[in-house]
């Protein structure tokens, strides 16, 4: 594909969003020598008749990238490259619940920008002189890393911001937010919260354990159509312009979650904060974008502890805002696990049965249970001798979190604990289930 072609496809059809339409297309035909600019980074030229956009940098804050959460899991392997490597077994296996929502995919950064510039040129072109060139889609599967932090009554945030609105009017009824950076508004129709548990269903501490015959399972979600992602056989400069069912996507706000951002400035939503404070210990400068708080109430059922929390991205389909070959809109941008001081939770994989244990570990004592805490398959003991089910959520209680600490700080992220693919060796004596459920809903 060449980035010509692509972009005289889409400014053909689409440049009636910024109000001169074919008129513009027709009149460019007709004069000679003609070179003008219309809105920042739209170029309108006679020789080739075409109009065209150059990118400019509030269309590509999104490709600015910041701590890559998927290579964590991956520290301490020898050899190791965050910026470069293979990303898709632990979308598979760690993040396999993302595959309910059709063709969801995290974006894909350029980390080699200097190639990218650069083409098949020996020097360095401005781009809108490449234009006649091969650009390729050679980028890195990508996860910023979702901050968060939490707290008890009796605690305070480390790291305060004025806060959302319903924050500021009632700074007692919230325990925590989440946060991540981002650019200048206007690029992205939707920004959206998507949330595992919501995503995959909630089937917690069933079996026999004593929260059976309270609570209220809920089933996957349902997800209709319009909010399923677009996805392009071929991907290209430009996102997708219809949706699964071939209508325009313009104007639609067309996406799967908890919608904080819509119409690409609008947000309905009291708990959102649009630009917060920094994240001062965040790890890098995250400049010159800004930080979006989402404000979490003492009663919402966000997070389940040890459950995935993601950011969903829909750029606007109109040009000039080029996403530089992502496979789906909107995609994850931002993400991580979310859990709180002393607790988390995992889904069960497989259980060896105390009969049939020969590990030694405990004496040999209980049924071990095989649970993915953080999509990390681990093996682990339970407290009680209650029967837990594979594929059932279950609570799990981190010892090292909840012995003879004191509790006078929130819990932040730079706190919790990241498992790597070195964990799957070995029983954790520091992690063990616990008989409990965190939301507890009446039978209906």
């Amino acid at each position: 594909m060449t980035v010509v072609s692509d972009i005289a496809n889409q400014l053909a059809s689409m440049k009636g969003v910024a109000g001169t339409g074919n008129v513009l297309e027709t009149t460019i035909n007709k004069l000679e020598n003609f070179f003008r600019t219309l809105e920042p980074g739209d170029i309108v030229r006679s020789d080739p008749p075409l109009a065209r956009a150059a990118p400019i940098a509030y269309d590509l804050w999104y490709l600015k990238t910041h701590q890559n959460f998927m290579a964590k899991y991956y520290a301490g392997e020898e050899g190791f490259n965050g910026d470069y490597y293979k990303y898709e077994p632990y979308m598979s296996e760690n993040l396999k619940f993302l595959e309910l929502l059709t063709g969801l995919k995290p974006l894909k950064a350029l980390k080699n920008l200097v190639s990218q510039l650069q083409g098949t040129q020996p020097n360095y072109q401005p781009f809108w002189e490449t234009l006649h060139l091969e650009w390729k889609n050679d980028g890195v599967y990508w996860i910023n890393t979702l901050a968060f932090e939490l707290w008890n009554e009796k605690q305070n945030p480390q790291y305060p911001s004025v806060g959302s609105t319903g924050y500021k009017t009632a700074p007692n009824n919230y325990a925590g937010y989440i946060a991540f950076p981002v650019g200048q508004l206007g690029v992205m129709e939707v920004i959206s919260l998507m949330q595992e548990t919501k995503l995959s269903g909630y089937i917690f501490s069933g079996g026999e354990s004593p929260s059976a015959g309270g609570y209220n399972p809920q089933p996957p979600a349902e997800i209709q159509n319009k909010d399923k992602p677009s996805l392009q056989d071929t991907p290209g400069m430009f996102p997708d312009t219809k949706d699964i069912n071939g209508n325009p996507l313009t104007g639609q706000n067309f996406c799967y979650g908890q919608h904080i951002i819509e119409s690409t400035y609008l947000s309905k939503d009291d708990n959102v904060e649009l630009f917060s404070a920094k994240i001062k210990d965040y790890g890098e400068d995250v400049e010159p974008k800004l930080w979006m708080r989402y404000w979490i109430k003492k009663d919402s059922v966000l997070p389940v502890p040890g459950e995935f929390i993601g950011i969903l991205c829909r750029p606007v389909v109109a040009p000039p805002h080029v996403w530089w070959f992502q496979e789906s809109s909107p995609f994850l941008y931002s993400g991580n696990w979310v859990e709180i001081t002393g607790f988390t939770s995992g889904i069960i994989t497989k259980k060896t049965l105390e009969k049939d244990r020969d590990d030694g570990h405990n004496k040999n004592v209980g049924d071990l249970y095989f649970i993915k805490l953080q999509g990390c398959e681990v093996a682990i003991l339970s407290t009680d001798f209650f029967t837990y089910k594979v594929g059932e959520r279950v609570a799990v209680v981190k010892i090292d979190e909840v012995v003879d600490k004191p509790k006078e700080k929130s819990f932040v992220w730079l706190k919790q604990h990241t498992f790597t693919v070195l964990n799957k060796l070995g029983i954790l004596d520091n992690y063990v289930i616990v008989p409990i459920t965190f939301f507890k809903s009446p039978k209906l």
